[in-house]
């Protein structure tokens, strides 16, 4: 499907005119008008508030193989939305802002730990160059949701101080790694998801002065 068949979907569902979404924007509704014509395309940034106006990534909003439905973009009535707003406050509480790290769990592993109420998230990982980890949510002791990653930095441009700044910018939309798109200086950080809260998978790219300083994979999902 094309992104012009796309946005007139997105904007019904979110009961838009074209006047109130080019609002939004800060645009003529001619220019949504030609969106949705195919006459014409939105540039970077637009693209970006788009995607936080309708809660939607980039990735999916450009992507012609991409099927739109209503419950493809919105997010539907998710029993589980409270465990969304918890791992972001648990994510930019722990690793992101270098606190609640606890002693190893497993030999040379570095972990943190968060707790709320009956939620608990840990987050565990090994190695430092190239490293492999598990982040979970507990509620009530019993497993909810678990992310497992991989990543590596690729040369001496690698800023963790950077990535730990990206990070910190989690989502709640993509409350995954970092957001869709970060930059500051000379770094850019990149991520795309697949999938979405119940199961997914992705990977994150950082980049200075466009070259490519590290990466990482990362699958997960529900635990039922």
């Amino acid at each position: 499907m094309e992104f012009k068949e796309k946005l007139q979907i997105l904007r019904s569902n979110m009961k838009l005119s074209q006047e109130e979404l080019a609002n939004k924007l800060d645009l003529s509704r001619q220019s949504i008008t030609k969106w949705e014509n195919g006459q014409s395309f939105p540039d970077l940034q637009n693209l970006i508030q788009l995607s936080n106006i309708f809660k939607v990534s980039i990735d999916r909003l450009v992507k012609e193989e991409d099927i739109c439905t209503v419950n493809f973009f919105c997010d539907p009535p998710y029993p589980k939305q409270d465990i969304r707003a918890f791992l972001i406050r648990a994510k930019t509480n722990t690793y992101a802002a270098g606190q609640n790290e606890i002693l190893p769990s497993k030999p040379a592993s570095h972990d943190f730990q968060y707790a709320e109420g009956d939620y608990l998230y840990m987050d565990s990982y090994l190695g430092n160059q190239n490293f492999a980890g598990e982040e979970c949510i507990w509620l009530k002791n019993k497993p909810m949701w678990a992310m497992n990653y991989y990543g590596k930095s690729l040369n001496e441009n690698f800023n963790i101080a950077f990535l730990k700044e990206a990070l910190s910018h989690v989502s709640f939309s993509m409350p995954f790694r970092g957001p869709e798109l970060y930059q500051k200086g000379d770094y850019l950080y990149q991520c795309q998801i697949q999938g979405d809260f119940e199961c997914f998978s992705g990977d994150e790219k950082i980049y200075c002065k466009q070259d490519k300083v590290y990466t990482c994979t990362f699958h997960g999902g529900a635990i039922l």
